[in-house]
């Protein structure tokens, strides 16, 4: 193989690796992103509609615009870098007053501007729309296709050198070898499946509304306080939860509860119960009504009144009772209807008020909300979920590797069609074959060329002759001379010749022979 050879067929290879380690983005293993900008925070240099190609880097400074994913916005935002502080990157538009309220870290960023392209982003929609990808595989299709070439080769002037009429195939990916041929076929399907793909990603949005369930977030923080005289009991004049309530000191305990979630409406009571079954419930605190998304308020108990009223209904019902059970409940309802009824248990003896676990004295609401929002529009792959702007970069990968492969099985066609039908006859006819070096016929012999190999091979088994084979300028010659003939049979390559190249490879076997009078 010539060193030029090697230089075309390497040469479409590197391209295709160079075009693959630049443009790859990182859903493919590469490291470069594409992103299409929308409104005015970049301007004067950004408007809608261009196009920026971000590069991965490793290191990012002040200055640099750069793109992250912002978990606020639910998409990318390319804005500059005005600071970094401790791992996190502070961001600015270069025509906003404020900075960006998210502090992203490393692994939220997508990378830095490399290229800017005006408008790069309305072209890309365009030539990435269901129309121009239906273009796009049919002329995938028709790349890889054959083209059947008939031409009828014009004698020489002045030779007696008789051509049989041939018709043959030019150069095709049929005419590769089995693993090439392998190769297109995988090419087909995967640009077949890159242009179905491409039809599922580009006819709809993007994004989509989208409902979830997920927690309220709105839980109650108890806790209780109250105020005793100094004495061995405790170390200080305030008692505070979740330590013992003492009631040889003091008879009240104030009770608080700190909201926090939606806007609404409370109200308290408290519920008393004894082991005997008996229950009752007393309201603590009127409604109220708050506009903020947090409310702290306190509610105070009486302990003699609370045990007083245990021990009547006690003596009504005939079944003594020594411990009461207090359950202070804040009922919040808010603006959407939801009720929130978090509740504390205080156990009540003659002697004490009692917390039993301290873990009680915060209340998350276990019901789950459903919230609807713009998310990104997915695909259902195999079993696997895709998003549509991926589905869209894996297409138009696809359709442009199968192109490429098209294109580099097309030349690899055209510049190889010769070795390999020369191999492939040598492989077969490998016990007919004499390689020997270009030789003349002489003079007044007629020279004949068949349409292949195959014939040619006939005539030599007819007359128990061999082949004579040589090569030169790429063009292999095959020979059968009987008596008075010379039977040639020529590889592909031979097929471009012009009428001066074809006198010029006819000198292989014999000097040019003219019309004798």
């Amino acid at each position: 193989m010539t060193a030029m050879r090697v230089v075309r067929l390497l040469l479409p290879l590197t391209l295709c690796l160079v075009g693959w380690l630049t443009m790859a983005t990182p859903t493919l293993g590469g490291s470069t992103s594409y992103v299409a900008t929308h409104g005015n925070s970049m301007e004067p240099r950004f408007h809608t509609g261009d196009l920026a190609v971000l590069k991965a880097a490793d290191d990012y400074q002040v200055g640099d615009v750069a793109a992250y994913h912002s978990n606020l916005l639910k998409s990318v935002v390319m804005h500059r870098i005005v600071a970094v502080r401790d791992g996190h990157y502070t961001f600015k538009g270069d025509n906003n007053s404020w900075l960006d309220p998210e502090r992203p870290t490393r692994s939220r960023l997508v990378g830095k501007l490399m290229v800017r392209v005006p408008q790069g982003g309305i072209w890309l929609n365009r030539l990435t729309s269901p129309t121009a990808l239906g273009l796009f595989a049919f002329g995938l299709v028709a790349a890889g296709g054959t083209v059947t070439n008939t031409r009828r080769r014009k004698k020489r002037r002045g030779t007696v050198s008789r051509h049989v009429e041939r018709t043959r195939q030019s150069p095709s990916i049929g005419s590769l070898p089995p693993q090439l041929s392998t190769v297109a076929a995988a090419a087909a399907v995967v640009g077949v499946l890159g242009v179905a793909l491409g039809v599922f990603a580009w006819t709809g949005p993007t994004h989509q509304m989208a409902t979830d369930e997920a927690k309220s977030g709105r839980e109650v923080t108890f806790s209780y306080t109250t105020q005793v005289p100094r004495s061995p009991a405790y170390d200080g004049t305030t008692v505070q939860s979740p330590d013992p309530v003492f009631r040889a000191l003091t008879q009240s305990v104030d009770v608080g509860y700190a909201y926090k979630g939606k806007p609404g409406s409370v109200t308290v009571d408290a519920e008393l119960s004894t082991a005997n079954g008996w229950h009752s419930t007393l309201q603590l605190a009127q409604e109220a009504t708050f506009g903020q998304d947090r409310y702290d308020g306190t509610v105070s108990l009486d302990l003699l009144a609370l045990e007083q009223r245990a021990q009547k209904a006690a003596a009504v019902i005939g079944v003594p009772t020594d411990q009461v059970t207090v359950t202070v409940r804040p009922r919040f309802l808010t603006d959407d209807g939801a009720v929130f009824a978090p509740e504390l248990s205080l156990a009540l003896s003659p002697t004490q008020l009692t917390l039993g676990d301290a873990s009680a004295l915060k209340v998350k609401d276990p019901a789950t909300v459903q919230t609807a929002a713009m998310g990104p529009r997915s695909l259902g792959l195999l079993g696997r979920e895709m998003t549509v702007a991926t589905a869209r970069v894996v297409s138009l990968v696809m359709l442009v590797g199968a192109l490429l492969t098209a294109v580099l099985l097309a030349l690899l066609a055209r510049t190889g069609s010769a070795a390999s039908e020369g191999a492939a006859i040598r492989r077969r006819y490998a016990n007919l074959l004499v390689r020997v070096q270009p030789m003349p016929t002489p003079l007044g012999r007629p020279v004949v060329d068949v349409t292949d190999f195959a014939t040619l091979a006939k005539l030599a088994e007819r007359y128990g002759l061999l082949v004579l084979h040589w090569s030169r300028s790429d063009v292999e010659t095959f020979v059968v001379q009987d008596e008075g003939t010379t039977y040639r049979y020529r590889t592909a390559a031979g097929e471009g010749l012009s009428e001066t190249d074809d006198s010029a490879v006819a000198s292989d076997i014999g000097h040019e022979v003219r019309n004798q009078p």
